[in-house]
């Protein structure tokens, strides 16, 4: 289900290759196999272990190692129900050359993290275990390689650390409990026809869990853990010959099963006619409705097959852009709906159309989603929707051809992961530019719509609602559901009208301002320039992509600015006008305007600021200042987009009490802002009395019809003279008025003081949630807040050590410091867990031995190192991106330092010790200011 619910293209489930030199391929000939990507080397080992290697310095010394094994849950006794994924657990628990915790330890000691770098998936059909690592040491390589070898046939499985970890997977079971699992429960025996993969959950049994056999356990390793089902997938910056090398010399003596189990391809039934399913929970706020069109999976393997899924991708995508136009009416019956086309789950593919749906038009929103794609069915698309979208998909593929060089190492790791275990394409972005290059023009109107008739024809239907229990009585019948179904060719339909006006984003440019001030720091290679009219450009030029360009504007104000009487309508105006269009443009003929280009420009107003985002490639550079210009000299007030926000806001919120996560963090945000009107969630009642469109309008206009003051940062592949060049005339043109400045106010936002700890009894689950939260006052710093946050990893550290691996009492624990100057200088220490209600105190009471342990002794110098070690390679890492340079630049102008001033980091870094955490505890674990909730469930 995952693959189904990410698909958004054909383009984004095969676009994740290099761009390689190579010869062009004859696209005539379309019964051709497709191409692996050659830079990609692969091959199988005599004992069958497949492996994909491919050489990627995105980012710099550092490689993505995966061991994929083909099996998961579906291939489960009834016995090892849950134990599939209880062995992927057990990787982490000692193997043959890694004892219990040293493999954690040693890869947390070379500057892996727990969770982000090591990890593990274990879905029906597959088993991904996940290792981050550096490459500029070949011993640490060549230790990572060992791992993997190990997971795939080393795991040692002492009983003793079996039952350890029973309560570990346990909370992880507890932990995801609440409506969405309990709804999806029910739902997937309807949507697989009753298949055993509705008998076979990931996540198990708990019974099993708890009390199986440990032979169980070590009988599914030993069935399924063997090479002729295992892959490696590698990506990184090193030498792929070389690793080939290790590969063969390393695992070609993983044993070979003698007698080797079948590994069963389980299938979903084809259903002779339809079914639909109502599902209601007490604790779900939304009603959902989604529809799964079944069909057999078809393999993309020759260029016809990818031809046929560019197609499907063609005739869902514009049936997107259909939806997501009648979203933006405030008259539409549904709030937001999508469709797609792509792999289901096990030997199915799905067409599937899916809904979230107004309380108030249950019915009429599930027979609008029928009818738009009957009405795609019947009357087709347009040759203009087609001409957009084609530019669309031809566009994406511009993009990772040109930035191919500079993808990240995962998103190849996931593409390849899905050719071992699915046959997914995986071709290089020249043969994908290519092949979109020549086939997408010779693609017909009538191919396009012919997809329908593959789709929409099946009986194989399933139909799920999902929606609040109380509601109940507005829900349809599941016949009436599949009344709906039926009865959709005999709908009374039109077809589909492109309003798409003629006209032209800015018909008369600006004319020049002034450049008034120019200055360079040679030492981070940032010009800034400054204009008459009081706005400010500062460009930091790079080569970390391609042909890509990033923008932040900013300045101080914000919603803080408005009274009371107007927060609701200030808070939401940049999201509002951001979504209603430019210069008389509407949002959805903006949004038509720009298929096919790579252009976003996005308006937003927060608490203490006013901001622009975007981005563009140079192609599209021009029109991006056209859009930012427009922005502050021509929003639109549309009372359609108003309309609609308004009902997407209040469905919200509405409910929002009966869910037990969201009750419990209003109670927290109410006590520790002392219920501040603007730092609590908005209630139903308040958005229907304060949202007002005149409001917004207004507001928005005063915040951006004066641009004094504003500061734009731009970090990206360009040429600084072309931003100079745009920047004076669609920047330093913008209206101001220079005897007004801008500045956030302090609207009286204060945590709470003293000491607090409060109980909140809702919910049904079997589960505890804690909140642990000191908060204080201190004089901000970009350090300060770099000390909290190491704090919180180091506490992290300790806690999973003891909560999660010593005492099997959670699953996992978050642990984030926070600390900022607005509205005054303050900070926050946040550790939260979920576990069985009988273990909270005990487990409160570990995590305050913890912090006093730091507080007296500090910190071990192996969880030191741990900590230096991840700091300095997540920094080195990010000062490839160009977000990162933005935000450092911001952050060094805001507070008039010096935009090298954080290039010190390694010294900084390498002054890092035990005291260092030691101290930061004493400060900012104030049992003075400390304040506790526990959520449990209802008495």
């Amino acid at each position: 289900m995952t693959r189904l619910l990410t698909i958004i293209s054909i383009v984004l489930l095969s676009c994740y290759t290099p761009l390689q030199a190579q010869k062009k391929a004859n696209f005539t000939n379309l019964k051709q196999q497709l191409p692996l990507d050659p830079s990609v080397i692969t091959g199988k080992l005599d004992n069958g272990l497949t492996y994909y290697i491919k050489e990627n310095s995105r980012p710099q010394d550092k490689a993505e190692l995966r061991l994929v094994i083909n099996a998961g849950s579906i291939l489960e006794d009834e016995d090892q129900r849950g134990l599939a994924h209880f062995v992927e657990h057990m990787a982490f628990n000692g193997t043959t050359s890694f004892q219990k915790n040293e493999l954690i330890d040693y890869l947390q000691s070379i500057g892996v993290e727990f969770g982000a770098d090591l990890n593990a998936h274990t879905g029906f059909d597959e088993t991904v275990y996940k290792l981050t690592v550096p490459t500029d040491d070949q011993k640490i390589f060549d230790t990572s390689m060992q791992i993997l070898k190990d997971w795939a046939g080393a795991i040692t499985f002492s009983n003793e650390e079996i039952d350890n970890e029973r309560g570990v997977v346990a909370e992880e079971l507890r932990a995801r409990s609440g409506a969405g699992s309990r709804m999806y429960d029910e739902s997937i025996p309807v949507i697989t026809n009753n298949a055993r993969y509705a008998k076979r959950l990931p996540i198990g049994s708990l019974d099993v869990i708890l009390n199986s056999d440990y032979e169980a356990m070590k009988r599914f390793y030993r069935d399924w853990y063997r090479p002729d089902l295992m892959a490696l997938v590698l990506v990184g910056d090193f030498n792929a010959k070389k690793a080939e090398a290790q590969v063969k010399s390393l695992f070609s003596d993983l044993e070979v099963s003698q007698n080797p189990k079948t590994r069963t391809v389980y299938t979903i039934e084809t259903a002779t006619e339809p079914v639909a399913k109502v599902i209601t929970d007490k604790e779900t706020q939304n009603t959902t409705v989604a529809f799964y069109y079944k069909k057999e999976h078809e393999k993309t393997l020759s260029f016809e097959d990818y031809k046929t899924s560019l197609l499907e991708s063609l005739y869902s995508g514009m049936l997107r852009e259909r939806f997501n136009e009648l979203t933006q009416d405030k008259d539409a019956p549904f709030l937001s709906a999508s469709a797609g086309i792509g792999f289901f789950l096990g030997n199915k593919d799905s067409y599937f159309l899916r809904a979230n749906l107004k309380d108030d038009q249950i019915l009429k929103g599930i027979e609008a989603v029928i009818a738009e794609s009957e009405r795609a069915k019947r009357f087709g698309f347009t040759e203009t929707e087609l001409e957009r979208y084609k530019a669309k998909v031809l566009q994406n593929a511009v993009l990772f051809k040109t930035e191919a060089d500079k993808i990240p190492n995962r998103i190849y790791v996931e593409a390849l992961i899905d050719n071992f275990t699915f046959e997914d394409p995986v071709v290089s972005e020249d043969f994908r530019y290519n092949f979109y290059k020549e086939i997408l023009p010779t693609i017909t109107l009538n191919e396009v719509n012919a997809v329908a008739q593959t789709w929409v024809a099946t009986s194989d239907v399933a139909i799920i609602v999902n929606a609040p229990e109380q509601d109940l009585a507005k829900l349809p019948k599941e016949a009436k559901l599949l009344d709906i179904l039926k009865n959709a060719e005999g709908l009374n339909l039109k077809p589909y009208v492109d309003d798409m006006a003629n006209v032209a984003l800015m018909k008369n440019k600006p004319q020049p301002g002034k450049l008034t001030a120019t200055s360079y720091n040679d030492k981070v290679d940032v010009t800034t320039w400054e204009f008459a009219n009081g706005v400010t450009v500062i460009v930091k030029p790079t080569t970390f992509q391609n042909d890509m360009i990033a923008v932040r504007g900013f300045r101080p104000g914000g919603s803080s600015v408005a009274p009371d009487n107007m927060y609701v309508s200030a808070r939401e105006a940049g999201r509002i006008v951001s979504e209603s269009g430019v210069n008389s443009i509407s949002n959805i003929q903006l949004q038509k305007l720009n298929m096919g280009r790579d252009v976003k420009v996005t308006p937003y107003i927060n608490y203490y600021d006013e901001l622009i985002s975007a981005s563009s490639n140079r192609e599209d550079l021009e029109r991006m200042f056209q859009m930012i210009h427009l922005y502050f000299t021509a929003p639109n007030k549309d009372a359609n987009i108003f309309g609609s926000h308004k009902e997407q806001l209040i469905s919200l919120y509405k409910g929002a009490d009966d869910n037990p996560g969201s009750y419990f963090e209003k109670v927290i945000a109410q006590t520790m802002m002392n219920n501040h009107l603007r730092a609590v969630p908005l209630e139903v009642d308040q958005i229907e009395a304060e949202l007002n469109i005149d409001e917004v309008y207004d507001f928005y206009i005063e915040r951006f019809s004066n641009a004094n003051e504003f500061t734009f940062i731009f970090a990206g592949n360009f040429d600084p003279d072309q931003i100079k060049e745009l920047s004076t005339r669609y920047l330093a043109s913008l209206p101001s008025n220079l005897d007004e400045g801008s500045n956030w106010r302090d609207i009286g936002l204060r945590r709470v003081t003293g000491k607090i700890k409060k109980t909140v009894n809702k919910g049904i689950d079997d589960k505890a949630q804690v909140a642990m939260r000191y908060t204080g006052t201190l004089d901000y710093s970009p350090e300060k807040l770099k000390k909290l946050n190491l704090l919180a990893k180091v506490l992290k550290i300790r806690l999973t050590e003891e909560l999660r691996e010593e005492m099997g009492g959670v699953y996992g624990v978050r642990v984030s410091g926070f600390t900022t100057d607005r509205p005054y200088d303050w900070y926050r220490m946040d550790i939260r867990f979920t576990c069985a209600p009988e273990n909270v105190e005990v487990l409160k009471d570990k995590v305050f031995e913890e912090i006093a342990a730091i507080k007296k002794n500090g910190v071990s110098q192996e969880n030191v190192d741990k900590i230096k070690e991840a700091e300095l390679s997540n920094t080195e890492e990010f000062l490839n991106y160009d977000s990162f340079w933005i935000a450092k630049i911001k952050e060094a102008y805001e507070l008039g330092r010096d935009y090298d001033s954080f290039l010190n980091y390694k010294e900084d870094i390498s002054a890092i010790d035990s005291d260092y955490f030691k101290d930061a505890a004493k400060i900012y674990f104030d049992e003075t200011n400390y304040a506790e909730f526990v959520l449990l469930p209802e008495e």
